[in-house]
């Protein structure tokens, strides 16, 4: 397990790596493979940053669906050491959230060392009243992104693919932009935010690939 010496350099270089996440304008979605293989996994924590009011949105709808919700203000160090440490040294048990970019940094890295990769990520770009939506993950999740993020609740229907994201081997990538419910977004201290980045995101075990397990049987 990371030492707290090492958590700390990591959210160091979180809050200096750039961020570049390529994802197609507009990309469009491809139909259905006729064989999508995928495993479900249930979320044992669900991040939200109490800071922005998209990611409060995020945790009362969560709670609603009975997931354990973990509120951070953007340090995650008391979740890590407290909660998310011991939970990974037992199983790779699957996570979510909606925050900045620092506690994505730091939580897809330590989760490297127990197996776990982001499967869906999605950066959510606020422009005044709008907010722009680039998406990659499961097909299935990005495909049902197109008819659900575009309403001004969007984090409503976001926890809900983040909780019915499965891990899969079809994957998909697209952008879609919507409104910013509630009025334009505002942080803690009811400071007006135009222009900032959010990143919704899920962190699980990789589904084995059944092509790769035939071929060692």
């Amino acid at each position: 397990m990371p030492s707290r010496r090492e958590f700390i350099q990591a959210g160091l270089a979180a809050s200096v790596v750039p961020v570049a996440f390529p994802v197609a304008e507009s990309a469009p979605v491809a139909s259905v493979p006729h064989i999508a293989a995928f495993s479900s996994h249930r979320l044992t924590h669900v991040v939200c940053d109490a800071r922005f009011r998209s990611s409060q949105a995020v945790a009362i709808e969560a709670a609603r669906l009975g997931l354990p919700v973990v509120s951070i203000d953007g340090d995650i160090s008391d979740f890590w050491f407290h909660d998310l440490a011991p939970v990974w040294s037992t199983a790779p048990h699957a996570i979510a959230g909606l925050t900045a970019h620092g506690p994505l940094f730091c939580l897809e890295r330590f989760g490297w060392d127990h197996g776990l990769r982001v499967v869906f990520r999605g950066v959510h770009r606020f422009e005044g009243d709008h907010v722009e939506h680039s998406l990659s993950g499961p097909f299935r999740t990005i495909a049902a992104a197109h008819g659900t993020l575009v309403a001004d609740d969007w984090p409503t229907h976001l926890t809900r693919l983040l909780n019915s994201c499965a891990v899969t081997h079809d994957t998909a990538s697209t952008t879609v932009r919507g409104a910013v419910g509630g009025g334009r977004e505002r942080d803690s201290d009811d400071t007006l935010c135009t222009l900032f980045t959010l990143f919704s995101w899920v962190i699980a075990p990789k589904h084995a690939d059944p092509a790769a397990a035939m071929r060692r049987s």
